[in-house]
């Protein structure tokens, strides 16, 4: 019989509540307890999915029902959360980014290792069906040498954020919405290319708001091939992103739900079927099975730690106005 993982929740908010739905999809794995500041939120988290409150983390940290925990806090409190949860020996998903600094991200991995507990960074859009079937499609060599890419990911979350929000403030969300929305097209495309090389960043400065409004960040990745990524929080939903190969183009759309592909030499596009993935669950189902000792997550702390170096070294172009080397801000 497989044992059951246990796992205590921190932050139970609208994304905390969408992990522990994921949670709900994984057999042999189950929320036992959560916390939050807010004592109604607890209560409430607790009522819905049926597990215990925690008076606090240090409580929730102790225990010893808990096998791992789920982190899905602000980005400032993302360092101090994995240090304290990895002293206490409990594994950890962390939602991206793992950290918004290179030299924090560094330490909470740091932690993670010399604890010897999983780390993993919850960066799922990799795992959107159309995402892994241009995997699949790359892998087989059927779009050829990749010339680029091109991503966008937007929402319009900027027109009803509370004033108090903690996306606000700059620090946690430098580039604006990059750092919430875009990540998830730094990683895929990192996901699809290989590593990225330098990257060159513009943004719009906030008119009537304290963070950047749009941001395009440009990738150059070792292969040589380039890419381009626009993100905003005040345009409506887009989550699409094109891959361009000398043999094929792969485009996917509706937040990885659909792709078509397009043959070099055509002008028209063919829509490919997919099998759903949910993919919050799949890499719910990774930790409970990384906990277990039966794999690896396909995103652990290092590979969390390396988009963190892309993103700071773009924060670096945007201020400079140059291309930036990744080689200078890996520790």
């Amino acid at each position: 019989m497989t044992p059951r993982v246990r796992l205590g929740s921190i932050g139970l908010g609208w994304w905390g509540k969408e992990l522990a739905k994921g949670i709900e999809a994984v057999e042999g794995a189950e929320i036992v307890t959560c916390f939050a500041r807010r004592e109604a939120g607890r209560r409430d988290f607790a009522e819905q999915f049926g597990c215990r409150s925690a008076e606090s983390v240090d409580d929730l940290l102790a225990d010893p029902e808990v096998d791992g925990v789920l982190v899905a806090t602000s980005h400032e409190s993302h360092r101090e959360l994995v240090e304290r949860a990895a002293a206490a020996g409990k594994a950890i998903f962390v939602d991206k980014p793992l950290t918004t600094t290179v030299s924090e991200g560094l330490a909470a991995v740091e932690a993670a290792e010399a604890a010897g507990v999983v780390l993993q960074v919850g960066h799922q859009r990799r795992r959107d069906a159309a995402n892994r079937h241009i995997r699949l499609l790359i892998e087989e060599g059927r779009l050829g040498d990749i010339e680029g890419m091109e991503g966008t990911h937007t929402i319009p979350n900027g027109f009803k954020m509370a004033a108090d929000a903690w996306r606000w403030d700059e620090k946690q969300s430098p580039l604006g919405s990059m750092t919430s929305l875009g990540i998830h097209k730094i990683d895929t495309m990192r996901y699809h290319a290989g590593p990225v090389g330098a990257v060159s960043c513009m943004t719009r400065s906030g008119r009537d708001h304290p963070i950047d409004e749009a941001t395009v960040v440009i990738l150059e990745f070792e292969s040589g091939a380039l890419g381009t990524i626009f993100t905003s929080f005040f345009v409506p939903f887009v989550s699409e992103l094109s891959v361009y190969g000398q043999a094929a183009a792969a485009y996917s759309s509706a937040d990885g739900k659909r792709l078509h592909l397009q043959q070099t030499g055509s002008f028209e596009r063919e829509e490919i079927a997919l099998d759903p993935i949910d993919p919050v669950a799949d890499q719910l189902a990774e930790f409970a099975s990384a906990i277990r000792g039966d794999t690896t997550p396909e995103v652990g702390g290092r590979e969390g730690l390396e988009i963190v170096s892309i993103l700071e070294a773009a924060v670096e172009s945007a201020a400079t106005g140059r291309a930036v080397d990744i080689a200078e801000h890996r520790p």
